[in-house]
């Protein structure tokens, strides 16, 4: 481990960063250090005796230089080097955490053709303030004309691409890239926009009670899916009465409505609906949330 300026800041590195080891020679503000690393903090006044270090207003030792072995969030805080007559030397604030992992990328479109959207997590919490660059470009393109993928919700891992070319002979190449003050990460990923469709699930999902014990189910399309006349759906609709993995799942339809019949009187059904592009593109919809239809059992005999 070493000691490298990323921003600014003095922060603790290792592997093809540094070799040997290397000490804080200036006093700074902000020191930020990797969980599990060994860091020496000398005091800048100079002077071999005389000072003492301090935690969070706790002497340490009385030392002109303290050290630190297998750093971890514990250790965190406010370390000040004071002369014996309380004169601040030196004030460090320490921030451990990790440098980030290579984001693990998804996109889907749910508002195809409109728009592609890309999110990303990371395997472990770098816990220090992480920055993302999202950047994508077609696959035979070079680098130089990638274009900024822009953001999206309010998460700050997420954003959106909208000028994709529909029906495209390549791929596009998504690029996230993970900052903060201990490194970086890169993951570069490949779709084709027509293999990501995803809608959102149907809106609106209702039932209506008919005689001969059946129900009428209606609902609308997902207000995000941008022209359900020109790019239409197909839906499924999935119903039980008992435990889920009993349900049975009808369809597909192309209209947004379908009659349930052969039901039981006294039973209660729950009902959801899911829809998928009509040229069976990418993947259907998560199921809409389940509405609740009780047949009674004295109104209709028919």
């Amino acid at each position: 481990m070493c000691l490298i300026y990323v921003f600014g800041a003095l922060v603790i590195a290792s592997g093809a960063f540094c070799q040997g080891t290397a000490v804080l020679q200036s006093a700074v503000q902000d020191l930020f250090v990797a969980v599990g690393s060994s860091v020496k903090i000398p005091c800048t006044d100079g002077e071999e005796k005389g000072v003492e270090w301090r935690f969070n207003s706790s002497v340490l030792v009385s030392s002109p230089v303290i050290s630190i072995q297998n750093a971890s969030l514990k250790d965190q805080g406010i370390y000040t080097c004071q002369k014996q007559n309380g004169d601040l030397v030196q004030s460090v604030s320490l921030h451990l955490g990790y440098p980030p992992s290579p984001p693990h990328v998804h996109c889907w479109s749910p508002s195809y053709p409109k728009r592609a959207i890309c999110s990303w997590t990371l395997t472990t919490d770098p816990i220090l303030p992480t920055q993302y660059i999202a950047t994508y470009r077609n696959f035979s393109d070079p680098l130089s004309s990638a274009r900024q993928c822009q953001k999206w919700g309010d998460e700050g891992r997420q954003c959106a691409i909208e000028d994709l070319e529909i029906f495209a002979r390549e791929a596009t190449l998504i690029n996230i890239t993970a900052v903060n003050a201990l490194g970086s990460a890169t993951q570069i990923q490949a779709f084709i926009f027509e293999q990501i469709v995803k809608p959102d699930p149907p809106e609106n999902v209702s039932g209506i009670i008919m005689p001969g014990r059946k129900v009428s189910v209606q609902w609308s399309p997902p207000h995000t899916w941008p022209d359900p006349v020109i790019f239409l759906l197909n839906y499924k609709v999935r119903f039980h009465w008992g435990k889920p993995e009993t349900a049975r799942i009808l369809g597909p339809y192309e209209s947004n409505k379908m009659v349930l019949s052969g039901l039981v009187a006294g039973r209660t059904y729950h009902i959801q609906i899911s829809a998928k592009d009509i040229l069976d593109d990418g993947q259907s919809s998560e199921w809409s949330a389940p509405i609740h239809i009780t047949i009674p059992t004295t109104l209709y005999l028919k």
